[in-house]
């Protein structure tokens, strides 16, 4: 333990006995239930985990089998999973937004004896791939008010949680040592849980995480970035992503903290003003919705307030250059800007929830340099965060104290990187995993003889240790005339230009680059009502002025590179894409492969003859 009340551990179930011995009743957890913040905790909390571990023994389930949790975030998911790993076993995560066939997938994949879910939606995405997962004993509905129609009453396949729990609490009875005995026996190389790639390249793969990798990984973390217990978390991106795992889950139980489950994805704005994290991750879709929310409302202001806000944000752009190094801003200036952030600073912090944050993270795809310096000019300094699931999360971070806008940051403590003959970025260290489950072939060529992992991802290291992605390695162009193009850079410009949103870079064998381009709906909406047009999506995807509009903006990005890396040609599609229409993972990273597969009509005819 540290005096600050973390608690550094062998495992994650060890960490979390000893949050619930040194806080008790002290709130661990809440969640919005009967018009409030209900609070759940650390004794609750632990109880609701050792019922959990003791009502998966009376299942059957033994150490190192598999246990599966289909849901959305909520406390439940939490008991689920850390009962699982109390008992020994490993935890499954699996996407809300999975379609049954990749349900029937990943449970057979990883044998899994138990499924936790928290809907009939989602139990039903179960029940319709029974036949397909012969290892899977039992499905337990988890959600605390949800009820069932008589056919899954009457279902021996089918329980509650809390029927779960009344069995786990009657183990505990008859043997009460029952979870300090699994505690004591679990070891730390051992598998904690499956974590599933969210396959933007083709079938996911589970990577094995043991307990070592997560505490490895989180004593690095805290020693660039301490945490404390009187931190709050905000919960709202899948927990089966390992990024928001390790930060409101794994994270929160070290820290000692709460953390808050959103209502849902909608809900953030305001359950941000209610929670008022002190921590907050994002990915940058969301700090790119931020960003919008803000800029529409200040858009609308008047008189000395609009010449405030933009005295403030034009100051600030060159305050934060003067603190990058590459400008120089005066002692008044800097002044200026301290007492306009006050004010105007201040509420925009207010309005968005985040005036108690002192730490704002971006991670899982690249993030534009200008939208960072943005926040930073607002008094949010965005702390970018690179890594993937097989090294548990984060390998390089940004240090809040030494930000390098347009880097990811340096190596996490412990971790080293370097950068193979062909520009692929390799790392090495505790966090690194233990390969994938049921692939030998696939863990062979992930690590190699000497335990360098290989990222897939290009980059490069400036002399102070900062690493710049340039690009993912199989998503690399290269022209019909031999030229290698990074897509992701041109895509991140994009993204930063009015009404476009998700832009994909296509040209790999081609004679030039094209794009296909999806609009903002909100963006769009405004766009067509302030000039008398009807919001329809597809109408307006062909009107002569959008397409002006996004031409316009592919000159500027195109202006700022060479020639060869020029876009030629887009096409604009109808609506913007989706994790439920297949071209986003639940991460809300573009599936590359499938977008150029359901859209090769639209690609081909920018490549043919007259197009």
């Amino acid at each position: 333990m540290t005096d600050n009340g973390v608690i550094l551990a062998n495992t994650i179930v060890d960490a979390l006995w000893g949050q619930v011995r040194r806080y008790g009743e002290r709130p661990a957890l809440r969640r919005w239930r009967d018009g409030e913040w209900e609070a759940i905790s650390w004794a609750d909390y632990g109880a609701a985990v050792a019922e959990v571990a003791a009502g998966l023994a009376e299942l059957g389930v033994g150490p190192g089998e598999r246990v599966a949790i289909l849901a959305d975030n909520r406390p439940e998911w939490h008991f689920a999973d850390l009962g699982t790993m109390a008992l020994g076993a490993v935890t499954v995560p699996l996407y809300m937004t999975s379609a049954p066939e990749q349900v029937a997938y990943v449970l057979a994949h990883a044998e899994a004896r138990v499924c936790f879910v928290d809907s009939e939606e989602q139990l039903a995405k179960v029940l319709a791939v029974r036949d397909e997962v012969p290892k899977l004993d039992r499905v337990v509905l988890i959600a605390a008010d949800a009820g069932s129609p008589p056919a899954v009453d009457m279902d021996p396949f089918v329980g509650k949680l809390a029927g779960l729990r009344v069995a786990g609490h009657a183990r505990l009875q008859r043997d009460p040592h029952f979870v300090d005995d699994r505690a004591l026996a679990l070891q730390p190389d051992e598998a904690a849980t499956l974590v599933y790639t969210s396959g933007t390249t083709g079938p996911p793969k589970g990577t094995i995480i043991t307990h070592r990798n997560i505490t490895w990984t989180i004593t690095a973390m805290t020693r660039t970035v301490p945490i404390f217990s009187s931190d709050r978390f905000l919960s709202y991106l899948p927990l089966s992503h390992i990024a928001e795992r390790i930060v409101s889950d794994f994270g929160q139980i070290v820290s000692g903290g709460e953390t808050w489950f959103a209502r849902s994805l909608s809900t953030v704005p305001e359950d941000l003003q209610a929670c008022r994290p002190t921590i907050f991750f994002a990915v940058p879709r969301v700090w790119e919705k931020l960003h919008e929310a803000v800029t529409t409302e200040l858009h609308h202001a008047t008189g000395l307030q609009r010449r405030l806000v933009d005295d403030y944000l034009a100051i600030g752009r060159e305050v934060i250059a003067h603190r990058q190094g590459e400008a120089h801003v005066d002692l008044l200036e800097r002044a200026r800007y301290d007492t306009l952030d006050a004010v105007v600073g201040g509420r925009i912090r207010r309005r968005l929830g985040l005036d108690k944050a002192r730490l704002v993270v971006s991670a899982a795809a690249p993030i534009s340099p200008e939208l960072v310096r943005w926040f930073h000019g607002i008094g949010l300094p965005i702390v970018e965060v690179y890594g993937q699931t097989e090294d548990c999360g984060p390998a390089t971070i940004n240090p809040p104290e030494a930000i390098r806008i347009g880097t990811v940051g340096r190596p996490i403590e412990g971790l080293r990187i370097r950068i193979a003959e062909d520009g692929e970025i390799l790392v090495k260290g505790g966090s690194v995993c233990a390969g994938y489950h049921a692939d030998p072939e696939a863990s062979r060529q992930l690590v190699d003889d000497d335990g360098w992992m290989r990222t897939g991802d290009v980059g490069v290291l400036d002399d102070d240790g900062y690493l710049r992605i340039t690009d993912r390695k199989k998503d690399l162009i290269i022209t019909e005339a031999g030229q290698n193009v990074a897509p992701q850079q041109l895509e991140t410009e994009l993204r930063m230009e009015p009404l476009i949103t998700q832009p994909v870079v296509v040209g790999d064998g081609r004679p030039y680059l094209t794009a296909l381009i999806t609009l903002d709906a909100q963006q769009l909406a405004a766009w067509a009502t302030a000039r008398g047009k009807m919001v329809d999506p597809e109408a307006l995807a062909l009107d002569p002025e959008v397409q002006a509009e996004v031409a316009a903006a592919i000159e500027r990005v195109n202006a700022r590179h060479a020639r060869v890396e020029g876009i030629k040609k887009f096409r604009i599609l109808p609506g913007e894409f989706t994790t439920v229409s297949g071209e986003l993972t639940p991460t809300l990273k573009v599936k590359r492969r499938f977008v150029n597969d359901k859209y090769a009509d639209v690609i081909e005819n920018m490549y043919g003859q007259g197009s």
